[in-house]
Parts: structure tokens; C-alpha cells; sequence
């Protein structure tokens, strides 16, 4: 599957540059115009202190990664939209065991991928409002972990999750208003939410009989329910220099009432502040609202976020 997600990301921006320069738009004929475009940037920090630091010494070493690609087709009163986003992360620090040997863990601190594609006709007067079919994959590509230490004060890695172990592909028709390429806002009133726990160990090593409303010995559970999605792209400056996407996803199950989560929310933010060619600050955050996802007594809200300075390439 995860080789799936390169394929379609690679099939995107090939099928992107048959057509045009990079992020930009063409008409390719009187009725079909095509926009396309991928951004892939990177940031790293490192910070330390002296062994004699009266705080307490540390040295840690953090990296991000992003892949961001688009690729709309609109042709007459049809639309094909594709957006392919991907963040993944670390932070590697020094640590000490019990007998004050000093130890490196490395943890990561992102790690996503969301796919969404929807396909929309617009209707003959209002040709801002259109029917449309959607789509959207949301995992994360590696292991992850829980972290505790051993009689010697070492760290212990203890597995809690792995691609698509807990994964969700929602599926959506409904209406879409777009009265710009800034603003887009989509209704389903039908819409289908399966969620993967593919791995079965995951049971075993959590001891757990339900992890994300999956019960043991079950691959796939489904909902039914509305969806709810809309989303805010804005660029600042004569040239462009600051840039802010937004997008809110929201699932509804129709038995919301007794639904243990009724109400599934994820919010996408994007801060962009292109400082030179290549150069960038920039700000990231994926937040979760998934009753089914935390432990009785734990926030549902689960945020991970990227503040920095990095590198950024567009084509």
C-alpha cells in the first residue's frame, strides 16, 4: 500500500507535466485547463548545551519533512481535484541511564499522509455549486511508539501503531460551493468512513481488545454518516511571500447520538513565509478530534506541530 501512495504521487506530477510549466496554470484547449504543482521542503535545528550546564546538559537534534502535490483538471462543467500531502519527522536527543551512561533516542514527532480527490460537475447556472464524489486516505507510513525505561534506566520502545494500523478512507458524495480558487466548502450527505487496524499484533502488544473502534480479530470497520469539508488558500504580498492553507474535515455517523465519538474532526494549517529563493519559515499542524483514538480518560484533541526555518523547492 504504501508503495501505492509513490505510485499515485509520481503518476500526479508526470501526468502534471505533460501538460505545464511547474505550479502554474495552462489552458491547454478552449474548454479543458489543467493546474498542477508539488512543493518539497525540509527543516533541521540542533541545540546543545556544555556537560557542566547548571540546567541540566542536552543535545538534541530534530528534522521535518514535506511533500505537498496538486494536481486539478477542469473541463467544461466538470472538475478532477487532487491534493497529496505528506509530513514526516524526528527529534533525536542525548539521555542518561541509571549507572549515568549517556544514551541517544531518537523519536519521531510527525508522521502523516493524507490523499484527497474529488470529482465535481457543476450545475448549468450556478456554476459554483456542483455535485460532486470525493475520496481521502489519511495514515502514517512508520512504526510508532510508546516509550518507557528498563531497571537500568534505558529506554524501551513498545509499538502502538504502523501504516494503516489505525488508517481511514472516507468516501463522499454530496454538494461542493467553490466561488473561488481560494474557498472551497463540500456537504455529503452520504458518506462512508472505514477505518484499518491491519495489524493484529497491535492487540497483543497494547492489550487491548478495541483500538480505534476496531475489535480484535476485525480488519475494517465502517460508518455511516455526513462529511463535512472546507478549506482556505491564501497568498499575501505582491510576490507572493506568505502563503496560508487551511482545511477542515469533519464525519458525523448518523446514530451520532449513540455514537461513543460523534463527532470526528481533523483541522490542516499552514503557515509559509518565503524569505529567499530556497529559504523559508514556515509552520505545519495536524490536529485530531477522534473519541475512538484516545484512552478512557485521555483528550481526544491530538496535535502535532512544526515551528522552523527551511528549505523549500517547488516544480
Amino acid at each position: 500500500m504504501r508503495y501505492a501512495l509513490i505510485i499515485i504521487f509520481c503518476t500526479l506530477l508526470q501526468a502534471g507535466h505533460g501538460y505545464a510549466n511547474p505550479d502554474s496554470t495552462q489552458a491547454v484547449d478552449s474548454t479543458k485547463i489543467i493546474r498542477w504543482g508539488a512543493e518539497v521542503g525540509a527543516t533541521t535545528a540542533l541545540s546543545g548545551t556544555s556537560p557542566n550546564w547548571s540546567g541540566g546538559s542536552a543535545n538534541n537534534l530534530s528534522g521535518n519533512f514535506y511533500v505537498r502535490a496538486f494536481y486539478n483538471l477542469k473541463y467544461k462543467r466538470q472538475a478532477w481535484d487532487n491534493i497529496l500531502k505528506i509530513n514526516a519527522g524526528a527529534i533525536s536527543s542525548t539521555m542518561t541511564d541509571n549507572l549515568g551512561n549517556k544514551f541517544r533516542s531518537t523519536r519521531k514527532n510527525m508522521d502523516n499522509v493524507f490523499i484527497d480527490s474529488k470529482y465535481g460537475i457543476s450545475f448549468d447556472r450556478a456554476t459554483w455549486l456542483s455535485g460532486f464524489g470525493g475520496l481521502n486516505l489519511q495514515t502514517q507510513l512508520l512504526p510508532g511508539y510508546n516509550y518507557t525505561r528498563d531497571a537500568n534506566g534505558r529506554e524501551v520502545k513498545n509499538l502502538v501503531s504502523s501504516f494503516l494500523s489505525q488508517g481511514s478512507l472516507m468516501s463522499a458524495i454530496g454538494l461542493e460551493a467553490k466561488p473561488s480558487e481560494r474557498f472551497y466548502g463540500r456537504l455529503a450527505l452520504f458518506s462512508l468512513k472505514q477505518t484499518f487496524m491491519l495489524n493484529q499484533s497491535l492487540y497483543e502488544k497494547r492489550n487491548q481488545n478495541t483500538i480505534a473502534g476496531v475489535n480484535k480479530g476485525q480488519y475494517i470497520r465502517s460508518e455511516q454518516g455526513f462529511q463535512i469539508q472546507t478549506g482556505f488558500n491564501r497568498e499575501f504580498n505582491f510576490n507572493k511571500q506568505i502563503l496560508i492553507r487551511t482545511n477542515y474535515l469533519a464525519f458525523i455517523p448518523y446514530n451520532f447520538k449513540r455514537n461513543p465519538s460523534p463527532l470526528d474532526s481533523r483541522i490542516d494549517a499552514g503557515l509559509t513565509v518565503k524569505l529567499t529563493r530556497y529559504l523559508n519559515f514556515n509552520y505545519t499542524l495536524i490536529s485530531v478530534f477522534d473519541k475512538d483514538l484516545a484512552r478512557p480518560g485521555e483528550n481526544a484533541w491530538q496535535n502535532s506541530w512544526v515551528l522552523g526555518l527551511g528549505f523549500l523547492y517547488k516544480f
